[in-house]
């Protein structure tokens, strides 16, 4: 779990504000105030006991002037100072009813940062469905799960294509060694997916073999 947070602290920009929604025991404004990337940070949570977690924790770092507990349901409470939010390890739909609730807040945002536990395509496509921007990808690989993190702002941007929602677009001109494993076993499951599926014709087959494609042309471009 450290990893992921110590990749989306180093995504977070330097001197921002941020806004962590659903901060659980406010492991990542910890990180943020302790690596000096942010000199305030809310740690946000809709319920009263994780909360109550993060209060302990932030108290157990001596960091209470710095960081900030604050009950909301998602932007509902945060203050107008926030410049920048994260929202991880949430599902898809969680994720995007908040960011949809939020629209206009968004706007005055340097950065979000995202990364939910599944559906990262559709992640993707709602932010391109806004014509907003992905300003920064990374992937991790812990405890054998992989996990996308997305960083967007509202600046205006084209759609991105097929290939660009489904592997990432800064991912794939990035091409890092993390990122081109990740590609691998996503060929493999894949691959798994698609030998268990008897008819071949069918749509579900058809969408498999056309993922199976783009990633294997992200291995081989």
């Amino acid at each position: 779990m450290m990893k992921r947070i110590e990749t989306i602290a180093d995504m977070v920009k330097q001197g921002v504000i941020a806004a962590d929604i659903g901060t659980d025991h406010a492991f990542l404004p910890v990180l943020l105030i302790r690596s000096g990337r942010c000199e305030k940070v809310y740690a946000c949570d809709i319920a009263e006991g994780p909360l109550e977690a993060a209060r302990k924790n932030i108290a157990k770092n001596g960091m209470q002037e710095q960081i900030i507990p604050v009950l909301s349901d998602g932007f509902d409470r945060v203050p107008a100072d926030a410049d920048a939010a994260v929202l991880a390890g949430m599902g898809y739909y969680t994720a995007a009813d908040i960011l949809t609730r939020a629209a206009e807040r968004l706007d005055g945002m340097k950065q979000i940062i995202v990364e939910v536990n599944r559906n990262v395509r559709e992640m993707r496509t709602w932010i391109s469905d806004r014509n907003y921007t992905v300003i920064d990808e990374r992937t991790v690989y812990e405890r054998g799960f992989d996990y996308v993190i997305i960083s967007f702002n509202t600046r205006r941007h084209d759609s991105y294509n097929e290939k660009e929602l489904l592997c990432g677009p800064i991912l794939m001109r990035r091409r890092d060694e993390e990122y081109l494993a990740f590609v691998q076993r996503k060929i493999t499951s894949l691959q798994k997916r698609l030998a268990k599926i008897p008819d071949t014709s069918s749509p579900a087959y058809a969408e498999g073999e056309k993922e199976l494609a783009m990633y294997w042309s992200v291995l081989h471009e």
